[in-house]
């Protein structure tokens, strides 16, 4: 990538752009450091979050799909919590060896991995009981697109899920978090995985996507019933949970937060 240890460019975000292939490469090179950088700018919460994700989504013996899945966390946490089968999809090839890897030392023969688009989901219509992503959506040039695909793919009264970093919304805290995520985390990028710019990308990302509220709109679009809302690290952090309608209009409880 021409943009290794640079800022990206915020041309990324306009009409034409090429962000799903700056998205794939990026991800690709940072694979191998991917984890660690979770962890320390989390302070390995991101974990507990995936927990939470797979045990308000996962039922027994469910198939679930997880878009952009990355190097597994959320498909083994929605194994750990009970689903019967898990595939866990992403572009970005280097991406899922780690994914396989963890999977293979965790014995969990629930999830398989292999290469797929948020926008083409290799799956039949109304296949799979439960839908989630993590961290995955703000980096998708066509969200509207992926949304119709999850809501295509799952059942009447399936389930999904998303975890995801919102635009920060107006407040006393908004500079401060601004500034971590433009000085401090790219700083640490550039230390630990040695790629600046994958890391200068994420505040550009967020500033680029949706807040709390305009999430819950955009399923409601989408044809989903938006059931549960939780906002977290200091609005840093949004979990959003919605259903498909049944047939006899069932659905679920009102969206809350």
């Amino acid at each position: 990538m021409s943009e290794r240890g640079g800022e990206p460019a915020s041309g990324l975000f306009e009409a034409g752009a090429d962000r799903a292939g700056y998205v794939r490469g990026m991800f690709g090179e940072i694979a191998a450091r991917y984890d660690l950088m979770n962890a320390l700018i989390t302070g390995g919460r991101h974990h507990a979050w995936r927990r939470l994700a797979a045990r308000l989504l996962v039922r027994p013996g469910d198939r679930v799909v997880d878009v952009g899945s990355g190097t597994g966390d959320l498909a083994l946490a929605c194994a750990r919590a009970g689903a019967g089968m898990v595939l866990g999809l992403d572009f970005a090839a280097p991406m899922l060896a780690h994914a396989r890897r963890k999977a293979a030392r965790a014995g969990a023969r629930e999830a398989a991995f292999a290469l797929g688009d948020a926008t083409r989901l290799p799956l039949a219509g109304g296949s799979v009981d439960a839908w989630c992503a993590a961290f995955v959506l703000r980096n998708v040039p066509a969200l509207d697109v992926a949304l119709a695909e999850a809501r295509r793919v799952l059942r009447p009264g399936g389930r999904l899920a998303v975890l995801e970093i919102p635009r920060l919304e107006r407040g006393w805290l908004r500079p401060l978090i601004r500034l971590h995520l433009r000085y401090v985390v790219p700083l640490l990028g550039r230390v630990i995985s040695g790629h600046a710019s994958a890391y200068a990308y994420l505040p550009v990302s967020v500033d680029h996507f949706l807040t709390p509220l305009e999430l819950t709109a955009a399923l409601r679009r989408a044809g989903f019933a938006v059931t549960q809302v939780r906002v977290m690290m200091l609005g840093t952090v949004a979990l959003h949970v919605a259903e498909v309608p049944r047939a006899d209009g069932g659905a679920g409880g009102p969206a809350s937060g």
